[in-house]
C-alpha cells in the first residue's frame, strides 16, 4: 500500500488535523484560477467532489512533498474519497502537455487522463508516485522530513 505525504511550510503543532480546505476553498499556488475553477468543476460532474479545491493534495512520492516543505505522512479518516490518475504525477503537467489553456481544453486532458475514485490508499497502484486528491474533514499527520 503506497503512503501519502503532503509538504507543508511549516510544522504543524498537533498529529491530529482538520482539513481547512475542507470548508474554505484552497487558492492554487501556481495553477491559473480560471483552469483550477474549471478543473474542479470537471472534478465535480465526474466525481461529485470539487478535489482541485476542497481536497487535501497529497502525493505517494516523498521527494515530490518534501519539495513542499516539512513532509508529514498522512493518514485521512477513514473511507475518504482519494482520486487519482497513473498518468498524471502532478497536476501542474497540464502547462506542458496544452498548447491552449481554455476550460475546453483541460476538460479533455483530464477525461484522458482516466482518473479513477478509490476508498483507501490500498487501493492505489503500488507502483504509482504521484498527486493524489483526498477529500476528508480531518486526518493525522506524523513527521517524517
Amino acid at each position: 500500500m503506497p503512503n501519502l505525504y503532503r509538504g507543508f511550510s511549516e510544522k504543524l503543532i498537533a498529529p491530529e488535523q482538520t482539513n481547512k480546505f475542507y470548508h474554505e476553498s484552497r487558492v492554487p499556488r501556481n495553477t491559473n484560477i480560471e483552469i483550477h475553477k474549471a478543473a474542479d468543476r470537471w472534478f465535480f460532474e465526474k466525481f461529485g467532489i470539487y478535489a482541485r479545491s476542497t481536497s487535501l493534495i497529497c502525493t505517494t512520492d516523498f521527494s515530490q512533498a518534501n519539495s513542499y516543505g516539512v513532509t508529514y505522512l498522512i493518514s485521512p479518516e477513514p473511507s475518504s474519497p482519494m482520486i487519482y490518475s497513473g498518468s498524471v504525477k502532478d497536476f501542474l503537467e497540464h502547462e506542458s502537455d496544452l498548447d491552449v489553456l481554455t476550460e475546453e481544453s483541460i476538460r479533455v486532458w483530464l477525461e484522458s487522463q482516466r482518473f479513477n475514485l478509490v476508498y483507501s490508499a490500498s487501493e492505489i497502484d503500488p507502483g504509482f508516485y504521484g498527486e493524489v486528491m483526498v477529500f476528508c474533514k480531518s486526518y493525522r499527520a506524523i513527521l517524517r522530513s
